[in-house]
């Protein structure tokens, strides 16, 4: 398991500054959405409900959907991609979690105005919440986006041509031009850390760090390498918690890694 480490405050404040942008940007669009679904009373709710009743109607909807994408979207940042999803996978979860929000909105209907349901097939309103969740999922990751520290975009910026392709080629495809952010020794195995997520390279780490060359980071620990980028920030700011790859993984520094680190 990768070490981690408290953060001090300084190290924080901007970070969760960028991070509550975020949030906010994820929450205030469905529900904005929610509401001009209400005003033009979408899905036939304009025969059978008033004002006020489709504001509760989609909004509730809205919350509900929207955090169910939310978790799903968090699981696989968390547990596949290691940060931020590309847009594809984005898609993807939007139109997966259309037919639980079909289910869900079509039993909303019949609670609240059932006699709108003859005026709404099933294939319809499955199609109507597919577009409206690829719509606002859209709109969602691209605010989140302009919402992400710069620090977090550089990871995301394309590898240096110089990177060696025996260690590339060993990832997965949507890895393989992604910058290079950390490796660390896991038994026989090297993990590699993109900005596009993470994988597992039969390899050793001194031939991994060869393949990327010298120039391209900082060996900080026996087990644990990082990109030159992270490796200037870290010495710029004197952080002695280990470096900070992500909100769930910092590496530890060695003695000697300090001293290489200082040297930068």
């Amino acid at each position: 398991m990768t070490p981690t480490s408290p953060m001090t405050f300084a190290d924080t404040l901007l970070p969760n500054a960028f991070r509550h942008r975020r949030v906010f940007v994820t929450v205030a669009l469905p529900l904005m959405v929610a509401t001009a679904l209400a005003a033009v009373g979408a899905f036939g709710t304009y025969i059978g409900m008033a004002l006020p009743l489709r504001l509760l109607h989609f909004i509730c909807i809205g919350l509900v959907i929207g955090g169910l994408i939310a978790a799903l979207s968090a699981c696989l940042r968390r547990f596949w991609f290691d940060g931020e999803l590309p847009f594809w996978a984005v898609l993807a979860v939007a139109v997966v979690m259309a037919l639980p929000g079909a289910w869900l909105t079509y039993q909303s209907l019949a609670f609240w105005a059932p006699r709108t349901l003859p005026y709404v097939s099933a294939r319809e309103l499955l199609a109507q919440v597919v577009l409206v969740n690829v719509l606002i999922s859209s709109g969602v990751w691209a605010l989140r986006r302009r919402a992400t520290p710069p620090a977090e975009m550089d990871k995301e910026a394309p590898a240096p041509v110089h990177s060696d392709q025996s260690l590339r080629g060993k990832l997965p495809a949507p890895l393989r031009h992604a910058a290079i952010l950390s490796l660390s020794a896991e038994d026989h195995y090297v993990r590699v850390r993109t900005g596009q997520g993470d994988a597992l390279v039969l390899m050793n780490l001194s031939t991994a760090i060869e393949a990327l060359g010298a120039s391209a980071g900082v060996r900080i620990h026996r087990s644990h390498w990082v990109s030159r980028r992270l490796a200037e920030a870290a010495a710029t700011s004197g952080s002695r918690h280990g470096i900070r790859i992500d909100e769930h993984t910092v590496l530890p520094v060695s003695r000697a890694g300090r001293k290489l680190l200082n040297d930068l």
